[in-house]
């Protein structure tokens, strides 16, 4: 299920379509929307990120992070190659702050903040 988002920072801003991947740890995006928000990526917080089909470098940099109408203040990756096309919600940052709710059959989502 792909959620609309908006990274924060500062006066910049940034808007894109992420999918909510419970098995990601971090929430980790394409590379281009952290230099929208003027980042230097490689000055980030450095990680390996681990998949089913592999592993990659990534960098976290602590943004606000709009989901629909919820704000939160996250530590999120961008990866270091320019050509990683995926977006996603991790646990951190992400799905911690929500509740979810998911209707697979009838193509619903319902969020509320996790407090």
């Amino acid at each position: 299920i792909s959620l609309s988002i908006e990274l924060r920072l500062g006066n910049d801003s940034t808007k894109f379509e992420a999918k909510i991947d419970t098995g990601s740890s971090f929430c980790v995006f394409e590379r281009k929307y952290g230099e929208a928000l003027g980042l230097e990526i490689e000055s980030g917080l450095r990680n390996r990120v681990g998949t089913a089909t592999g592993s990659f470098w990534a960098f976290g940099h602590q943004v606000m992070l709009v989901i629909e109408s919820y704000e939160f203040d996250a530590m999120v990756y961008f990866a270091e190659d320019e050509f990683f096309n995926r977006n996603v919600l991790g646990r951190r940052g992400a799905i911690e702050n929500l509740r979810i709710g998911i209707i697979d059959y009838d193509g619903k989502l319902y969020l509320s903040r996790y407090e």
